[in-house]
């Protein structure tokens, strides 16, 4: 086969599921975050549920995938299967939350005119949650969306032990070529890679944040706006048809009672599936397997305490030349659009000539691999969000103050882009965690590095197949953020809150 058509076809593909996935994430992100958001039982049960589960890196989910999909799917279409969730799995956390949050700060006046006129669940879901959660889509779509590619590799080629299934893919494409020695291809597959990144956010994102958000930021209107009138008819559509079989199935008794038991057998069985892998967890070397994690934990932190403070300021800097100039500001924007989408695997073959040149460039590469997973979220918090709550009156005083540049950094710009520095830290402290997995550890060349860390212990224990010592390092470092998340980074928000909000 010709190298531009396998070439063409990767480029399809990986496309095809990151768009699976979106559309995926965004169904997931509106009806659980509205059913969190106004279910109180249903919010005490998922919320820390949630909390942990978006800790946990992507190959903590592959023993899932490889359950769930592979095993009782058909052959490929339960690896596809399997791909999309793990591409969904770097999606969708934040979505659900920025709509649990858009939902539960509505106008209660909002559920009383839903009373009054008699509003079903299905029209309440389409008529007032979904609209009222589109800033917040759009806006951590531009972030999820490069997480998406950030991850592509490792959903494109899913691998536990002995087992590994390998899909036709932009990751696979670039990976495959540099390991055969064909630098041609890799360097077309790059190429493409960014192509398609840069055009996805001129075409679509851009566009929707210039059009929903405000910001005006660098696309192609006319484009967004073509495929806006075809997701309205879809969706239009879509809200017909729920809210008639909603009223049917509320019509017939009998189908409402089954509904309800095929409800209750599903949680049952999912308490089974917890309790038999507990049992399992039980009867294996547990302790052997949680020391494991403790020893490497302390070098994943310090890397990951580095990479945020070092995100903090140079996202900081960007943001002050960005504030004082829009065109820096524009090119500083979709530059960060284009490397945020790189998939971490890629730097390391792009830059194995300094990776296996010494232990020493090993590190610096690891370096840029943790910022790809980690930097962006303050980034984008700071110079998409941030720089919009920056009040006119306060620039005015300044003005009539003569405030200097020093005085107007510390006492104005600091402080007003302050809650959305806590936001974006939040996000970037669990992002670089994620990001450990392929930062800490690569297969390159015919060589292997591995620097140690939790994400190292991940992929040796994915390499040996160890699906109990996965499973397990995996749920330990989860509670190990989301312990720091409960103490740290909420004091750290409640700090925020009490001193700036309403200024």
């Amino acid at each position: 086969m010709p190298i531009w058509v396998d070439l063409l076809a990767s480029v399809a593909a990986s496309l095809s599921r990151m768009i699976a996935a979106y559309v995926v994430s965004v169904i997931l992100a509106l009806t659980v975050g509205s059913l969190m958001a106004k279910n109180r039982t249903v919010e005490r049960i998922l919320l820390p549920v949630l909390d942990v589960l978006q800790s946990i890196p992507i190959l903590g989910f592959f023993p899932a995938a490889l359950v769930f999909f592979v095993t009782y799917l058909p052959g490929g279409i339960g690896v596809e299967a399997a791909s999309v969730f793990l591409i969904v799995t770097s999606l969708v956390w934040n979505m659900i939350f920025g709509v649990y949050s858009s939902v539960k700060s509505l106008d209660p006046q909002f559920e009383d005119m839903a009373k009054v006129y008699g509003f079903g669940h299905a029209a309440r879901f389409f008529y007032i949650y979904t609209p009222a959660s589109r800033n917040s889509l759009v806006a951590n779509s531009l972030v999820s969306w490069a997480g998406g590619w950030f991850f592509l590799t490792s959903a494109e080629v899913i691998s536990l032990g002995s087992a590994e299934y390998r899909l036709r893919g932009l990751g696979s494409f670039i990976l495959d070529n540099f390991n055969a020695g064909n630098l041609i291809g890799f360097y077309l597959g790059v190429a493409a890679l960014l192509t398609v990144i840069v055009a996805t956010y001129i075409l679509v994102w851009n566009p929707a944040a210039s059009i929903v958000l405000g910001r005006s930021l660098p696309g192609v209107v006319r484009s967004y706006e073509a495929i806006h009138l075809l997701v309205a008819s879809l969706w239009s559509r879509l809200t017909e048809a729920t809210i008639r079989i909603e009223k049917r199935f509320l019509e017939s008794r009998i189908l409402l009672a089954s509904a309800k038991w095929l409800a209750l057998l599903a949680v049952a069985c999912v308490l089974v599936q917890a309790l038999l892998a507990a049992w399992g967890l039980l009867s294996g070397s547990v302790f052997a397997k949680v020391v494991s994690v403790l020893v490497e934990l302390p070098l994943s932190l310090a890397r990951v305490a580095l990479v945020v403070v070092f995100s903090f300021a140079t996202s900081l800097l960007v943001a002050y030349f960005s504030y004082r100039s829009r065109v820096f500001s524009a090119a500083m924007t979709l530059g960060g659009e284009l490397l945020a989408s790189i998939p971490a695997i890629v730097w390391w073959p792009l830059l194995a000539g300094i990776a296996l040149g010494s232990r020493l460039g090993s590190y610096a590469v690891s370096f840029i691999v943790f910022l790809q997973g980690s930097f962006w979220y303050l980034y984008f918090n700071i110079l998409v969000y941030g720089l919009g709550s920056i009040r006119k009156d306060f620039e005015e005083l300044a003005k009539v103050y003569r405030f200097g540049a020093r005085h107007f950094f510390r006492y104005i710009f600091v402080p007003s882009l302050l809650p959305s520095v806590a936001a974006g830290a939040l996000s970037a402290w669990g992002g670089a965690w994620n990001a450990s997995v392929v930062a800490e550890y690569v297969e390159v060349a015919g060589r292997t590095i591995d620097l140690g860390g939790v994400g190292a212990l991940l992929n040796r224990l994915t390499v040996s197949g160890d699906t109990l010592g996965l499973t397990l390092s995996a749920l330990m470092l989860s509670l190990v953020i989301v312990a720091v998340n409960k103490t740290l980074w909420s004091r750290f928000f409640n700090y925020i809150e009490g001193r700036y909000a309403g200024e």
